[in-house]
């Protein structure tokens, strides 16, 4: 009978999902001795009146649980689901209401848990179920709950039914038992973070969760930056004696995931896409030092440099060093390869992509590297709240989740589940993007007027809980050798609101205007710069600019707050959508809240963020004497192939940096969290450098293997 299996596989979720929400308590509480629950039906059902209604019943059977000690809500949920099983005529959608209603009474269960829980019942209990009728009962469960919207129905279908149900080219295949480490699908749950799928157009941080298990580049490297030909399309190279000019060998037999050979021309195609400033190629400033690609013959390619720029072998690691198929891109088009995934080189190929759901990476038969990879493929599971990503991962729904270092509880319940693993690592400061070649950050008092309102260490502790690092120079994490800091009481802007406001009434009685500075002037570009891509800019107001997540819009308050505490006026700029290309192309949005990303080399790093022009650097147009000598110090540094003389221009660079307080107000360099199953291994296990590299804090997945 469809209503009594629907009623246990809705008992079943319903229990799955209070399971989830205890997850995230590490408290062990004692048993408490389990009641006769047939007695309690039989006792509770004999008192209805006939035509007794699911609610009667239901408030029958609560009230007789509720002098029972330690019965949870799951066993209220069963209870009451098994007492409406004897009663005739009672549809799945009363049942369902009934035991709705029971979940919701307790706190701090989620639509985003409950539809978890709802689609693993009902894959497990009821195999062969459709997305559809998954979704249809999910979405039953949850629509009667006060202030849920049909886009959190939405949402919270999507994520449950992603993790519950594989696509047909996601079933795992047999390996003849040859070698255990070898099928299954790993399971990664991380928030929303995909923009589209061709890996030359990404922005490259978002890009390091899936694109180097999509390609290879010509040049890979490790955990330490070192240079990893294994995985490189490259067999080895030479340079010439004035260093400007390298010969690479490519590795004969390497396929894209079309059937066609990898080449000297495939590699050419592909960097001088990169280098064409008309696709707006992200990755484009990590190589933009080449300014010619030499075929020499079918697998042999070469490139020269304007000048001498040692960090291009590590920046060929990247993804704009990882080709792209050639035939693939000539037949599809750059915007199919967007929507529907790029053609490389990788070990996995995309699959299928469902926006706000998943993706799924199937094993690429041909790869180039003996015996890999061991996965079948893996999935994206796009699960947008912490919690719920946590809480799966309890629950062995996901192998791997990625939790925001503002989920303090989230990552508190990861920590408590004996056999997880912890992988934690820091990039750069967070940072308020501003731009210093416009009024009024133009004038030094502003700008440290703004970095002496930020209360870098209030911020650390309620955005990280307090395990980030308050800025104090460095733009590197502190074990970094080109890190630069100074002690705490030498730092010049430690929070100082009453400063702060000083500094703007001294620049406002200059400028003849008066409190609250509200607006930002507009910028002409010189035909020098528009050559090297700058945009003219209207006057705006100063906004602080983010996407709409729950952790962005918590620090956005944070960061008004303390900017309109000494004088500023700023309007909340939230989820406009282009925020990257607002921040960092047009470079028209301020107080644009992001991060100092990090790079295998520093000058992938440094070249960016502090370089005359370079694309992270909102006020890269800047002309000041002090951008200038930045952009010099670093240029000086990639020129240069000893490491120490590199590490000491570096931070001379980012002396200046902070004695001048361009660029932004920095806060924290916040950890990243990543918690792993203890089924998943790697060759080098436990050391996990290996999975999430300190060279660009990212996780490499393309070499794990599931233990059977």
């Amino acid at each position: 009978m469809r209503s009594t299996r629907l009623v246990m596989i809705l008992v079943t979720a319903l229990m799955l999902s209070l399971l989830a929400a205890a997850c995230s308590s590490s408290e062990t509480v004692a048993p408490e001795p389990t009641p006769d629950f047939a007695a309690l039906i039989q006792n509770a059902m004999s008192s209805q009146p006939a035509g007794a209604t699911p609610e009667d019943v239901a408030s029958a059977v609560q009230s007789a649980l509720a002098a029972q000690p330690g019965v949870t809500e799951a066993q209220v949920a069963n209870t009451i689901a098994r007492a409406l099983e004897a009663q005739p005529g009672v549809t799945e959608a009363q049942v369902a209401d009934a035991i709705a209603g029971a979940l919701a009474e307790r706190p701090g269960v989620t639509e985003g848990q409950m539809a978890s829980a709802i689609a693993e019942a009902l894959t497990q209990q009821t195999p062969g179920l459709t997305e559809a009728e998954v979704s249809e009962a999910i979405g039953r469960a949850l629509a009667d709950r006060p202030g849920v919207t049909q886009a959190d129905i939405e949402a919270a279908v999507q994520s449950a039914v992603a993790m519950a149900i594989p696509t047909p080219a996601m079933v795992e295949t047999d390996m003849m038992g040859m070698d255990d480490r070898y099928g299954g699908i790993l399971m990664y749950g991380l928030a929303p973070n995909v923009e589209h799928l061709f890996h030359l157009t990404y922005s490259g941080g978002a890009c390091a969760a899936w694109c180097m298990t999509v390609g290879d580049p010509l040049t890979a490297y490790g955990p330490d930056s070192e240079w990893r030909p294994e995985k490189s399309i490259a067999e080895s190279f030479s340079m010439s004696e004035d260093k400007k000019t390298i010969t690479f060998d490519l590795k004969p037999g390497i396929l894209f995931h079309d059937g066609t050979e990898v080449n000297a021309d495939s590699v050419k195609f592909s960097l001088e896409f990169v280098l064409d400033e008309n696709n707006g190629a992200v990755t484009r400033p990590a190589i933009q030092a080449i300014e010619n690609v030499e075929v020499i013959d079918n697998l042999t390619v070469a490139i020269t440099t304007s000048d001498v720029f040692a960090p291009i072998i590590t920046n060929l690691g990247m993804t704009a060093g990882m080709p792209v198929s050639p035939t693939a891109f000539n037949e599809r088009g750059k915007d199919d390869l967007e929507a529907n995934g790029t053609v490389s080189t990788g070990p996995f190929m995309v699959d299928e992509w469902v926006s706000g759901s998943h993706i799924d990476y199937v094993k690429f038969e041909d790869y180039h590297r003996d015996g890999l990879p061991y996965l079948d493929g893996w999935r994206w599971v796009v699960i947008p709240d912490d919690q719920v990503r946590a809480a799966a991962l309890q629950s062995d729904n996901i192998h791997l989740a990625g939790i925001s270092q503002s989920a303090l509880d989230a990552i508190a319940a990861s920590r408590s589940v004996p056999g997880i693993q912890e992988f934690k690592g820091f990039a750069g400061p967070r940072m308020d993007h501003f731009n210093a070649a416009r009024a009024p950050f133009d004038d030094i008092r502003v700008r440290q007027a703004a970095q002496m309102a930020m209360d870098r260490h209030a911020w650390n502790q309620a955005m990280s809980g307090g395990e980030g690092f308050p800025y104090r120079g460095s733009l590197v994490p502190p074990a970094h050798a080109a890190s630069f800091q100074v002690p705490e009481d030498e730092y010049p802007f430690a929070y100082n609101p009453e400063k702060a406001k000083e500094l703007l009434e001294e620049y406002a009685a200059e400028k003849g205007i008066s409190l609250p500075i509200s607006m930002m002037s507009a910028f002409t570009c010189t035909e020098e710069q528009k050559a090297l891509g700058c945009h003219d800019l209207p006057e705006q107001p100063i906004t602080i600019t983010t996407s709409s997540s729950a952790n962005n819009i918590r620090r956005a308050e944070i960061s008004k707050a303390y900017y309109e505490a000494v004088g500023f006026k700023v309007e909340m700029d939230i989820g406009g959508g282009d925020e990257a290309k607002r921040t960092f192309v047009t470079k028209e949005a301020s107080f644009s809240l992001r991060g100092f990303g990090l790079r295998p080399h520093p000058s992938g790093t440094f070249n960016s963020y502090l370089g005359y022009g370079g694309y992270w650097n909102n006020g890269g147009y800047g002309t000041s004497d002090a951008q200038i000598e930045i952009d010099r110090l670093v240029k000086k540094a990639a020129q240069t192939f000893d490491p120490a003389d590199q590490n000491y221009l570096y931070q001379q660079a980012q002396r200046l940096y902070m004695e001048n307080v361009l660029g932004g107000v920095r806060t924290a360099a916040n950890p990243s969290y990543h918690f792993v199953q203890s089924s998943v291994m790697w060759a080098e296990f436990p050391d996990a450098k290996w999975v999430k590299y300190p060279s660009d804090a990212s996780v490499k997945i393309h070499d794990v293997w599931l233990e059977q």
